[in-house]
């Protein structure tokens, strides 16, 4: 199948207990609206048994976690904070007098990054016909990303954030795919698949009919024109 776009990054807060995951919790969150994921296996080196001045056998096995690379449209504040362990504050300032409340975060060095599953859907197409790709890793930790600001200057320069994340692989006896894909005939059909693994997403986005991927509507749960 060749990919021809990127639809939306989920995640879910995941219980890990004895270092393995046994649920999520929260529900499904959007971490934003997909530019591009890129994701780079941890492969194991051959192992060859050489035999009669030739390979006789090699041991090769699966990969088995990773590390991932996405650049989102933006970043939100209850989404930075689940990521790196934080919490959103509040606080007040007076302007001309009256009390003017802002929303932030504040980093003092010991936080640590929850762990969380992390999903995303790739839209492919195969003999004319288009599929939507559901790419599912079991658990992940994600760094700070790093930060940069500019001038606005006579075109707008989008500044959109890269976060790094690693993404862990087998886990206890190896029952539980530590990565998955599964490819559904709608992109609605792919986010409830999304929901049955991490949990029911509280407000849901589609592509608005003639804008492609860059006009989105809120659909309610039940379903809905847009």
């Amino acid at each position: 199948m060749a990919g021809i776009g990127m639809y939306g990054v989920f995640y879910a807060k995941a219980t890990v207990q004895a270092g393995v995951v046994i649920g999520y919790t929260g529900g499904t969150k959007r971490m934003g609206k997909a530019i591009s994921a890129e994701f780079t296996p941890n492969t194991p080196e051959d192992n060859p048994l050489y035999a009669n001045n030739g390979v006789g056998e090699n041991d090769a096995s699966g990969a088995s976690g990773g590390s991932i690379t996405m650049t989102l449209d933006r970043m939100t504040m209850d989404t930075a904070a689940d990521l790196y362990g934080l919490e959103v504050e509040e606080t007040t300032v007076m302007v001309s007098g009256k009390p003017v409340t802002g929303r932030g975060l504040r980093y003092k060095g010991n936080e640590q990054s929850a762990p969380v599953g992390v999903a995303y859907i790739r839209m492919n197409q195969e003999d004319g016909v288009r599929g939507h790709e559901v790419v599912l890793y079991r658990r992940g930790t994600f760094a700070m990303p790093s930060q940069s600001a500019r001038t606005m200057e006579k075109s707008i320069e989008w500044q959109t954030p890269e976060i790094e994340g690693t993404i862990m692989g087998m886990e206890g006896d190896g029952t539980e795919p530590w990565y998955q894909t599964f490819v559904f005939p709608s992109q609605e059909a792919a986010i409830a698949y999304i929901e049955s693994i991490f949990g029911p997403l509280a407000e849901k986005t589609t592509a608005i009919v003639g804008q492609g991927a860059a006009g989105y509507a809120k659909v309610a749960d039940e379903g809905g024109a847009p």
